[in-house]
């Protein structure tokens, strides 16, 4: 999409660009005008993004890598003060207890059921104090890291033994 010039070039995230608790790429780019209300709602990095309408819950931090980006209607975006609370808040909503508290506050129709953004502020998301909580954040950074690339090592070993598989089987042996 063309936008005009002085216009900002931004990345679109919706709850489905949600998976894993991780936002998947690539992302769709829009322009949008560049404005004191379009800038006010651009993301930062370690914002926590809630779907808000959806039929499941689900939870992502926007990566410092992913540059602009605004997030679309059906979400909840949380601006945490630092990137450690993001982090640390982002692993609270996506673990079962966190998820139970974003379940239980979410509004039912017939169809999709929405999250107010007011509901998810009353969530009471236990802290530890400063000290602990760089401590953590570096633990699950490192625990995210460690489970990313052991994902990624699994999916190149499948794949290498379905292609050997395939390929003896292809040639009779």
């Amino acid at each position: 999409m063309a936008g005009q010039p002085g216009d900002l070039r931004v990345t679109l995230i919706s709850g489905g660009d949600i998976g894993d608790d991780q936002l998947a790429t690539p992302l769709p780019t829009v322009s949008i005008p560049r404005n004191e209300l379009t800038e006010k709602h651009l993301l930062r990095a370690y914002d926590v993004v809630v779907t808000g309408k959806s039929t499941t819950v689900k939870a992502a931090y926007v990566p410092p890598a992913l540059g602009l980006s605004i997030a679309n209607s059906t979400l909840v975006v949380v601006h945490p003060h630092d990137p450690e609370f993001g982090i640390f808040l982002w692993w609270f909503l996506t673990s079962p207890q966190g998820r139970r508290e974003l379940e239980s506050r979410m509004l039912g129709s017939a169809t999709i059921a929405s999250l107010p953004p007011a509901a998810v502020e009353r969530i009471e998301v236990p802290l530890p104090d400063r000290r602990q909580l760089r401590q953590l954040t570096e633990m699950i950074e490192a625990s995210e890291r460690a489970y990313w690339s052991a994902r990624e090592a699994a999916d190149q070993r499948r794949t290498a033994l379905r292609a050997a598989l395939v390929h003896e089987l292809a040639n009779g042996r």
